[in-house]
């Protein structure tokens, strides 16, 4: 088990590090939801596709699933109706409490805590990256690189991966620096943010297993790594158990998530893979279409982590990817990958050469600018 280094700098030097990451990502945001309003509203779009472009670049960052999260956070579940309940609830109730203070509104409160938490998921990444000695140029690579995801639009709008970025880059720290007890928080409300909240006990059991393997088998601390291990599956069943005292079943989140209207079941993925292909070469359901080369991109970067860094790292970004690509459809896959961390830190690692770095940030910012116009007119799943 390689232990980690000593983080470099300070809390502030990494806040300063990410000062400039966060705002890039907002500044391409906005762009693009000012340039999806113009060609909604500007062009005369006419037509289902139109009035469905109309309607979701006038939500604007709170468009998609943002939307749920904000109908929850102002009426609750039962006000939302059955489906909100595949939408954890961390995030729409922080957003109510918070929405209670003078002149800020639900919607205000929502986007308020998801950009306040991306800015921490940045500082904590910075310093998490520090720790494991793979030099400070790779840290502030991998803000950038994060901050630039093809997803990253979710960041700024009402989504909760902001807030489950935050939560388990949190949990790392933990683990890596050997504080349990202090991992046992994030990781329970890792487990109330989304439902693959509770991968991280993946990553968890992997350290835990190290730490044994070292021979460092002490009951009390083999007691609480068993705990923070458990700890986001505790955080997701707390939620099912209110959903089963409320609405009558414990499972009902769950299933309305795998019901074919949303995610769907298990599927083959290259079954998946090859029908998002074959759309994308006969042009039809481009949106979808587009998530098809993300899976080599992705599972290359995860399986170049088990190179890099502790094995916590890749078997997280296995687990997420399985889930992700186990759908019946690819919708949402460059999400998965936003919220797997690793992911970031993984292309932060292979472009170590400066160029070559350039060369990615500047790709990603264009996928970036397309992929969120695109969301905003309502032509691409995010």
């Amino acid at each position: 088990m390689r232990r980690p280094a000593r983080a470099g700098g300070s809390l502030a030097d990494s806040a300063r590090a990410s000062l400039l990451p966060f705002f890039a990502t907002r500044a391409i945001v906005l762009a693009a939801l000012g340039l999806s309003r113009f060609l909604s509203g500007q062009l005369g779009l006419t037509g289902p596709a139109g009035i469905k472009a109309i309607g979701t670049s006038r939500a604007g960052l709170t468009a998609w699933d943002a939307s749920w999260y904000l109908r929850v956070a102002e009426a609750g579940y039962s006000g939302a109706g059955h489906t909100s309940l595949r939408f954890f609830p961390l995030l729409p109730l922080a957003a109510r409490v918070l929405g209670y203070l003078p002149g800020l509104s639900d919607r205000a409160a929502l986007l308020l805590i998801v950009n306040l938490a991306g800015f921490a998921a940045l500082v904590a990444l910075h310093r998490l990256v520090s720790l494991e000695a793979v030099g400070e140029s790779v840290a502030e690579r991998s803000l950038w690189i994060l901050s630039l995801w093809p997803a990253a639009f979710v960041l700024v709008m009402g989504y909760a991966e902001a807030l489950l970025l935050l939560l388990s880059v949190l949990a790392f720290w933990c683990w890596r620096t050997g504080r349990w007890w202090w991992s046992l928080l994030p990781a329970f409300l890792a487990g109330l943010t989304r439902p693959v909240g509770v991968l991280l006990a993946v990553p968890a059991l992997v350290e835990g297993l190290s730490w044994w393997r070292a021979g460092r088998r002490r009951l009390p601390e083999t007691v609480l790594r068993a705990a923070g291990v458990l700890a986001a599956p505790a955080g997701a069943a707390a939620y099912l158990a209110w959903a089963a005292a409320a609405f009558g079943s414990f499972t009902a989140p769950l299933s309305e998530q795998l019901s074919p209207k949303h995610r769907g079941g298990v599927a083959d993925p290259l079954v998946t893979l090859a029908r998002d292909a074959s759309d994308f070469v006969r042009g039809r359901h481009f949106g979808t279409a587009l998530h098809a080369p993300f899976v080599v991109i992705f599972v290359a970067l995860a399986l170049y982590l088990f190179f890099r860094l502790p094995a916590a790292y890749g078997w997280y970004a296995v687990a997420t990817l399985a889930v992700a690509v186990t759908a019946p459809n690819l919708d949402s896959l460059e999400r998965y990958g936003l919220a797997c961390f690793p992911l970031a830190v993984s292309a932060a690692l292979l472009c170590a050469n400066r160029s070559v770095e350039r060369t990615v940030l500047a790709g990603l910012a264009a996928v970036l600018t397309g992929l969120a116009t695109l969301a905003f007119l309502g032509l691409y799943v995010p």
